[in-house]
This record gives structure tokens, sequence and C-alpha cells, in this order.
């Protein structure tokens, strides 16, 4: 089952969504200089957040702290904060010292503190200063070549960072910090394998042949993925030998933006093909499991029959001549998916705690789709979610 919620035009968009800790809200960005918040209940529009310049490129929502973190092209990043007397989420001052847009944002799983990904070659990492009432970035910059394209804190670890970069590598840097963390390093997957490390220094560099335009952890932090814009998945094993393995999985279509694990066995990615496909680990190696739209095919014979009209044949004829150079509509010129442009945004939009079982997708025609993983079909029912 999908539910579809047609939140803006298809001329606006939705660049970035996420859901609060309940899924009972949700922001979204309208492809703007503004977030919208939802109430899932009646999608009844909650808030507008006007304080950034420019547009919105990354949105994330604690589930720990109830607070929102926001990032943009501005180079400016916001801490959102609920005031439940006023009825109003207040801003906070973020200081990330970056001369370059901000591309993607996360937090860590504690809510202490989150990293923004730059165009200027850097990855603040940003802590609360209670005395100021700000928030601080320390950055990490000596390794970065190009523009930090996605970044995604370990699962269960504030001191590992892993980084997506145009310079055609995926990191696992260390976020250690005195102030925050005291004397407890945690290494993480890395404790067999590595040292301790500073701060900005790099666990792990993992080379693709094209710039990255996604990285997710397993739910473990064992594993991490990250898709490049060569229509590949690359999917690292850590802790198992000093040399780390990995797997790489050529994509049959267009590459990921997107990407997001549902088990430890299992993930889904999405991005220029309007469609989710869900990968899985059989006997050691990943593989194709299955399109998580498989797309309608009743609904595009009915508006392909619907028109019936002299004046409609007519003027479609004429069209497939000219544009396609076709005598008549193949249907392969119909779009079945329910996405109509590429896909921005993958979200858990499952509700309560365990396991993945529903995911969001977000995209460029202004489409925010709910999918209901175990009712699509039965083949998603062997991922054991």
């Amino acid at each position: 089952m999908a539910l579809v919620q047609a939140l803006t035009s298809p001329v606006e968009g939705i660049s970035c969504h996420a859901w609060n800790a309940d899924r009972s809200q949700i922001a979204v960005c309208p492809n703007s200089n503004e977030i919208h918040i939802y109430d899932t209940r009646n999608w009844i529009k909650l808030h507008t957040l006007t304080e950034h310049d420019l547009l919105v490129s990354a949105i994330d929502w604690s589930p720990v702290t109830n607070k929102i973190v926001s990032c943009s092209h501005d180079r400016n990043a916001f801490v959102w904060t609920y005031d439940a007397d006023a009825t109003v989420w207040r801003p906070s001052l973020v200081l990330l010292r970056i001369d370059r847009a901000a591309l993607d944002v996360k937090w860590s799983f504690d809510g202490v503190r989150f990293a923004v990904a730059s165009s200027a070659k850097c990855v603040p990492v940003c802590t609360y200063e209670a005395s100021q009432d700000w928030w601080v970035s320390k950055l990490i910059k000596k390794k970065f070549k190009s523009t930090v394209l996605c970044c995604s804190f370990h699962p269960s670890n504030g001191q590992l960072l892993a980084t997506g970069c145009a310079d055609f590598k995926c990191r696992v840097i260390s976020t250690f910090n005195s102030e925050v963390d005291g004397t407890n390093v945690n290494l993480g997957p890395f404790a067999s394998t590595h040292t301790p490390l500073e701060f900005g220094e790099v666990y792990v560099e993992l080379p693709t042949n094209a710039w990255v335009h996604a990285v997710a952890w397993s739910p473990s932090g064992n594993q991490l993925a990250y898709a490049s814009h060569d229509s590949k998945v690359y999917v690292a094993t850590f802790g198992v030998a000093a040399e780390t393995p990995v797997q790489v999985v050529r994509l049959p279509d267009l590459p990921f933006t997107t990407l997001m694990f549902l088990t430890e066995k299992a993930f889904v990615g999405a991005g220029y093909d309007f469609n989710p496909a869900v990968y899985k680990l059989s006997n050691g190696t990943w593989a194709f499991h299955g399109l998580v739209d498989e797309g309608d095919a009743s609904a595009s014979s009915a508006s392909a029959a619907a028109e019936t009209s002299n004046a409609a044949r007519a003027r479609e004829l004429f069209r497939a001549k000219t544009v396609r150079g076709q005598d008549g509509k193949a249907d392969s010129d119909i779009l079945k998916t329910k996405h109509e442009r590429y896909i921005s945004c993958l979200q858990n939009a499952t509700r309560g705690a365990g396991p993945i079982t529903t995911i969001s997708t977000s995209a460029s025609d202004g489409k925010l789709v709910q999918w209901n993983l175990q009712s699509l079909d039965a083949k998603f029912s062997q991922l054991s979610l």
C-alpha cells in the first residue's frame, strides 16, 4: 500500500523532508527558503519557518531532543526549538563559518551534535554552547578536495561521521570532542582494527569512480553503503580485517541520490529512476530484490483510453510525429510510477519502535509517498522486516 500526498505543485517540488519521533508531524521544504510543518493525521499545515534566505537543502528532526536542524544554500543553519507556551518554533543561531552553500545536515543519534556537508570543502560539526546560547562549529576540512555532498553519523556513536564527496571518496571521520565526550573515545566498529584518532582524522577512506551522492549506515553500524553517480552502490564492512572489504553493486539503470538500510541484510535506494529499489544480501552477495513501485498498468491504460475524441487523437498523433518521430503513442511513453520526477529524499516513516516497515519518499514532482513494505508485495515479506 502506498499513500500519496501532493503537498506542493509539480512546478515547486519538494527538496527534503523529515519526521518527528512519533511520525505525528512532518517538516517539508517546498523547494524554497521555507519549511512547512504538517500534522500527518489530517495534513493541515501547522507552522511555516522562514528564517532562511535561499533554498533549504536539508532538514533533520532529532527524536531525542525534538529539535529541528535545517541548512540552506544561504550558507546558514538553524536549530529550531518548539515553544509550547507560544506555540511557535524559535530558531537558534549556528556559527557555521563557511563561505559556500550548505548541502546536507544530520543529527547524531543522541542529539548532542550535528554535522553539515558543504560546498566549501569542509564539514562543520556543531555543538551547543549554553553560556552564549548558540551552536558553535569545529571544521573538518583538510581531507576534502571538493564539495562534500552528504553526511551521516554512526547510528549509536556520535564520534564517527561518514561523508560522501565530489572528489570520488567516501570517508569515515573521527568527531571526538573532549568537551562533549570527556575522555571516553568510542571507536565503534574500528575498535579491533584501528587506534583512537583526534577530531577530523580519517579512520578509513574509500575510493569510487564518481562523486558520492548518499551514505547510509546499517542498524548495527558495522556496514556502510554509499551511492555514486556512476550507478553503483558500494557496501563496506568494518571490523573484520585491517583492509576494509567493499562489495560493489552495479545498478541496472540511473544512479541513486538517497539510501537507507532496512535491516542488516537489506537496503533501499532511490533517485533518478523515480522508483525506490530494494537490494538484499543473499549468500554473502548483495543483489537486486525488487522495485517498491511496481506501477499501475490499469491506470496508464485508462489514461490512454481517455483520449478517444477525434480532436484528441489528432493532437496526439501530431505530437508523436513531431516530438518523438513516431506514428503512435507507445506504451513505454506512459509513466507508470507514482513519482514523476527524481526522488530527492528517503526517510523512515515507521510509527513506533521496531523494524522499518514503512518508508517515505519525496520528489521534485511535489509528492510525498509513504510505502508500506509489508503490504506491497509478497516478495518484501522475505526481508524479515
